[in-house]
């Protein structure tokens, strides 16, 4: 890996993550959106581009541009100018119009002039465009709950930067948090006209004011009542106004009202009543004892208030509130899932972790994430963050059942505790006192119910259940992506270990084969001057042992080759070019040319495509495997079909004869080093063959097989790459 690659990528994410936070504390510190949206296109120059505007739809369905900036702030007049006379057309299939309507993004890495001719109105449009030097362009949504209300651009022009996958998910994160702050600024607005809405209401809503006997029953007029409820004053009297009360809530009522005079205290009820529309209104009625000057009840004085809209307007609070804390949970949800997506080590992603949780929840003064060890069984400190984190980690190891947190570890269940100073299991109540903590709530890290960690935090105000089923869905994230990448990490070290494992294999089969050449060619030299010095001079047996000592050195000399071969593959191959896989088969039949004449043998050639190879390895590719066939041929001559088929992004080759044949349950084992199925008497080889030609393919991204029935024949496949082509200039690729 190249070190300067690899430090200008770590920069790269550093200067995002900076962005992005800036760009979170600026859209978190104003409801007034459209200030800060401005601010933010400021922030993004020249940082991510030369331009950046941001445009909005109202409610009215119009698209306006809220703010413009540029590297050059006298050029920003010039843009709003230039965007009144040319406005973007809805047409455009990557403007801004496209955007919001299908809440897509859309990257233009480069802009030709024939785009700029096709998407200008105008010579004079053309020319402003040509001079602005437009290099590079992308538009990402602004998207919440499901809505595009807006679009984020971005152009390079000036700088000569061309946008990237990289550039463009950074831009939708931005937006991302950018429509998360235009919805919440909204929302608030929408709350705060639903509550002044609720407030005129009330005004204008007359109450039904009224009197009873000390009895309770009805005996004056009361024209409020008869308009709030459409009774007339016949029907109210005596206890006749029970009937406009709804049904399932007359009991209540009664009691309520019969327990009231019995104690002479005030009484309030809610009720629902039935208004002249035939509707139920959710009503508030309150009644007030008049007592006579020997504490007497001599009246009740009562009044009956339409408390619906307020009703209404409550729950549309307790909605909105829902909302807010919904949106608040994925935003952290994200940010958290966005921390353990990088390739680090778990102790850093739970160091981040804790901090995106304190930044996310104000409402917590520390965050603690703990990783279980099942081989030391204890709990060990990895994040720390929040204003009441202490400076010194200690402890930074708990064993199971130890405090508040070894309690979580132990039980794997939640643990929610608001007297956190008064708890016995607290390890350092004058920590606690100091930093004014009152409450401590625990969620077990698991996953398939294994303990891999503790999540803690602790605040200076109770906790609620919502905090902890909140935590508890962080918690869960949290669970999965440690182990995620602790699995990631173990096996990045055991496929690190394995390709050094297999390098120092094949270096030592390499020098193994290298070394043994030497002392072979010796024994063999000696061997056959034994055989042409002595042959015939001793007995019978002298020289069929000498014959054995010259054919096993020969034996082992191929065995050798083949070998050193066979580590050599992967090792000491060339370069992948285009080539025709035709001319690389007729080396090797070249090769072969001895043995196809001994075997009066016909080679068919098919049309062969061109490849990516390396042409040295295609060529042993095919000379093994029709020497393959013509080895174990049958009793008539042997018969080779060589051709191609294109399947996808790749060429699969046979290689078919009318030979033997094999057996199916040896398929694999033809492959593997070493593996014959015959004897070497019968057929010559050292079993090595197919297995560098399973080598070989694998090199080049391809697979090898066979398919075969024994005396029918042969038909070994492979397949390679082919050689991509160029698109014609604005195709797709």
């Amino acid at each position: 890996m190249n070190p300067t690659l690899s430090l200008d990528g770590q920069n790269r994410t550093t200067d995002s993550l900076q962005l992005l936070a800036e760009a979170g504390a600026l859209l978190g510190s104003s409801l007034d959106y459209e200030t800060t949206l401005a601010a933010l296109t400021r922030l993004a120059v020249p940082r991510l581009a030369d331009w950046c505007s941001l445009d909005i739809q109202g409610e009215d369905g119009v698209v306006r541009l809220l703010a413009v900036a540029h590297v050059d702030p006298a050029k920003v007049k010039f843009a709003h100018e230039l965007r009144r006379r040319y406005p973007p057309d809805p047409k455009d299939a990557h403007g801004i119009h496209e955007v919001i309507r299908t809440g897509r993004s859309s990257i233009l890495p480069d802009i030709p002039d024939e785009l700029l001719v096709k998407a200008t109105r105008d010579a004079e449009h053309l020319r402003i465009a040509r001079e602005l030097g437009l290099r590079s362009a992308m538009t990402v949504p602004l998207t919440a709950r499901g809505r595009t209300f807006g679009a984020l651009a971005l152009v390079n022009s000036e700088s000569g930067r061309r946008f990237t996958p990289e550039d463009l998910a950074l831009a939708e994160q931005l937006a991302g948090r950018a429509a998360l702050a235009v919805d919440n600024a909204r929302l608030y607005t929408d709350a705060v006209r639903a509550e002044a809405r609720f407030r005129s209401l009330i005004h204008a809503t007359a109450q039904a004011v009224w009197v009873t006997q000390p009895d309770g029953s009805v005996s004056e007029d009361s024209p409020s009542w008869r308009a709030f409820t459409g009774q007339s004053r016949e029907e109210y009297q005596g206890y006749g106004w029970l009937a406009v009360v709804h049904p399932e809530d007359q009991e209540r009522v009664r009691r309520g009202w019969q327990a009231a005079r019995a104690i002479k205290q005030p009484y309030e009820v809610e009720m629902r009543v039935c208004r002249p529309d035939g509707g139920w209104a959710i009503t508030l009625s309150r009644a007030v004892p008049m007592l006579d000057a020997q504490g007497q009840v001599r009246e009740w004085i009562g009044t009956s208030t339409d408390i619906t809209a307020q009703r209404r307007a409550e729950e549309t609070s307790r909605r909105l509130e829902s909302e807010q804390r919904a949106r608040q949970l994925e935003a952290l949800r994200a940010e958290v899932s966005e921390v353990l997506s990088r390739e680090d080590s778990p102790p850093r992603l739970m160091q981040a972790c804790a901090e995106v949780m304190v930044r996310n929840l104000p409402v917590l003064s520390l965050v603690q994430l703990w990783t279980f060890s099942r081989e030391a069984q204890a709990l060990h400190l990895e994040g720390n963050a929040g204003p009441a984190a202490p400076l010194s980690l200690n402890p930074s190891r708990l064993e199971l059942g130890q405090t508040l947190v070894g309690v979580v570890g132990q039980s794997r269940q939640p643990l929610l505790v608001n007297e956190l100073q008064a708890d016995p299991r607290l390890r350092s109540r004058t920590w606690a006192q100091a930093n004014e903590l009152v409450s401590f709530l625990g969620a077990p890290l698991l996953v398939r119910g294994q303990l891999v960690g503790v999540l803690s935090v602790y605040g200076q105000i109770s906790l609620e259940e919502e905090t902890l089923a909140t935590l508890a869905t962080v918690a869960d994230a949290v669970a999965q992506g440690l182990e995620r990448r602790r699995a990631e990490v173990s096996l990045q070290e055991h496929a690190r270990e394995l390709a050094r494992s297999n390098e120092e294999l094949q270096q030592f089969a390499y020098v193994a084969s290298h070394d043994l050449q030497e002392p072979l060619r010796m024994v063999a030299s000696y061997t056959q001057l034994l055989a042409r010095r002595y042959q015939g001079r001793l007995d019978a047996d002298a020289d069929e042992f000498i014959h054995f000592a010259v054919d096993g050195v020969n034996r082992m000399q191929r065995l050798i080759q083949d070998l050193l071969a066979y580590s050599r593959v992967g090792t000491r191959g060339h370069e992948f070019k285009p080539l025709d896989s035709g001319q690389a088969l007729n080396k090797a039949l070249a090769n072969l040319k001895t043995l196809v004449d001994e075997t009066g043998a016909s080679i068919i050639q098919g049309k062969l495509p061109q490849v990516m190879v390396d042409e040295t390895q295609l060529t042993q590719l095919f000379q093994n495997l029709v020497g393959n066939a013509l080895k174990f041929r049958g009793q008539t001559p042997p018969r080779v079909l060589v051709e191609a088929e294109l399947q996808g992004t790749e060429w699969r080759f046979t290689v078919e004869d009318n030979g033997i044949g094999i057996e199916p349950q040896y398929y694999e084992r033809i492959f593997v080093i070493f593996q014959r199925l015959h004897g070497k008497e019968e057929y010559p080889g050292t079993g090595i063959g197919l297995a560098i030609c399973k080598k070989i393919v694998e090199r080049h991204g391809g697979r090898i097989g066979l398919d075969s029935q024994p005396g029918q024949g042969t038909t070994f496949w492979f397949t390679l790459p082919a050689v991509p082509t160029l698109s014609p200039p604005g195709t797709p690729s």
